[in-house]
């Protein structure tokens, strides 16, 4: 028996409708795989950035503390100098 389905209209229709969505299924697991790819380069990037900005926080509160003992110590040799100089002119030196 001789197929005839080529012959008919709505069938080439259907046969070329089935055809561009296997098509369009091959393109969008491509797509899927290309932006998955791309999805968790992006995250890494993120979760980079998270723990550079988390070490410059630790950073930044290292250095607070520092400058604090710094100046505490300034204004100790203040102190003594303010102290130093006073007694030197006390004593007539200066």
């Amino acid at each position: 028996m001789k197929d005839d389905r080529g012959n008919l209209d709505l069938t080439r229709q259907i046969d070329d409708l089935q055809k561009e969505i296997e098509y369009l299924k091959k393109e969008m697991t491509i797509l899927h795989e290309h932006y998955a790819i791309e999805i968790r380069d992006q995250d890494r990037r993120i979760v980079d950035l998270m723990n550079i900005n988390d070490s410059h926080k630790t950073t930044n509160g290292d250095l607070r503390v520092l400058n604090n003992q710094l100046l505490r110590e300034n204004d100790k040799m203040k102190e003594v100098l303010d102290k130093s100089v006073t007694k030197l002119r006390e004593n007539g030196e200066i």
